[in-house]
């Protein structure tokens, strides 16, 4: 079974623009790593609102996970 959000660590810059636009408030920077994290992937919308603002591609929502 798919992940409804991947988060590429290697990808990730920490800007938090997707914590700051997430309406389930699922998001959240890891203060140990400054990258974004999911805090519970089953709340996610899966609208992916989240991908299409991540300015460098670390985010990928799976609409059929």
């Amino acid at each position: 079974m798919a992940d409804k959000v991947t988060i590429e660590q290697d990808l990730c810059t920490g800007c938090g623009i997707c914590v700051a636009m997430c309406p389930r408030q699922i998001l959240e920077i890891d203060p140990e790593t400054d990258t974004c994290r999911v805090t519970d992937p089953d709340k996610c919308d899966q609208l992916g609102g989240c991908e299409f603002q991540c300015p460098t591609g670390a985010i990928t929502v799976d609409p059929t996970a």
